[in-house]
């Protein structure tokens, strides 16, 4: 993985060349620093700016993919121009629903893990309606320990009709049929007429499926280097905002 910076002239190149530009912008960590608890991130105005630009400009079309339910990150975020994509790019506008049995056996477990997990001290568990988030970003190692067991004994309960992914500091509960970030991308880019280049920018595993899913892109690490299918890397979200005042100034 190389710096991103260090490849620009190349970058560069790239980016004059193609037609247009999809871009997809995870949100905590991507976007906007990860806090202590989501209720405390928030979008700050020069990357407001600096997104507000490019959904702004014809060559560009813009997509902020999160775990965050769709309408919170689209409050977040307040931008017109982009399209959101909630819980890992599965709400996105239209109408959509799990399966009755689903609903029920993911009612069923929420219910097992408040039971088992509610009483930690610094453990809380966060309903996203399709999708269960358990955070321990506060919690010690034992009671990481404890909510780490009751979790695992819930999904060998479940038998293969749930997926878990772990991210930073927090384990999410999804139904099969909601997907990842990787097949949204590619969903989204089959609506297109035209065929543009592809950006997508994440910080975290769940983005490492969009990573794969876009070989002929630029995809592009936010955080210190490691093992990822992404091509470049960035160290933090103020590097993220000069990419994208970059990435405006050669589309101008």
């Amino acid at each position: 993985m190389r710096r991103l910076f260090d490849c620009w002239p190349d970058i560069a190149s790239r980016i004059k060349s193609a037609g247009s530009i999809a871009l997809f912008l995870d949100f905590d960590g991507t976007l906007a620093r990860i806090k202590a608890t989501p209720g405390e991130v928030h979008l700050s105005p020069p990357m407001r700016l600096a997104i507000g630009r490019l959904a702004a400009n014809d060559r560009t079309d813009v997509w902020v993919i999160s775990g965050r339910t769709r309408n919170d990150v689209r409050e977040r975020t307040g931008l017109s121009r982009v399209r959101y994509l909630g819980i890992h790019g599965w709400e996105r506008g239209l109408e959509t629903a799990l399966h009755p049995e689903t609903v029920t056996e993911l009612e069923q477990t929420r219910y097992s893990l408040e039971k088992s997990i509610g009483p930690l001290r610094g453990v809380w568990i966060e309903n996203k309606g399709p999708a269960l988030a358990i955070h321990y970003r506060e919690a010690g190692e034992e009671e990481s320990s404890q909510a780490r067991a009751s979790m695992q004994e819930v999904m060998a309960r479940l038998n293969g009709g749930f997926r878990l992914l772990s991210g930073k500091k927090v384990w999410e509960i999804l139904p099969r049929e909601v997907g990842d970030k990787g097949s949204a991308v590619r969903r989204e880019l089959g609506r297109l007429k035209h065929r543009p280049l592809p950006v997508y920018i994440g910080d975290d595993c769940t983005d490492e499926r969009a990573f794969a899913a876009l070989p002929d892109g630029l995809t592009i690490l936010v955080g210190p280097r490691s093992l990822s299918r992404a091509q470049f890397q960035l160290r933090d979200p103020g590097d993220v905002r000069r990419f994208l005042e970059k990435l405006q100034r050669q589309l101008s």
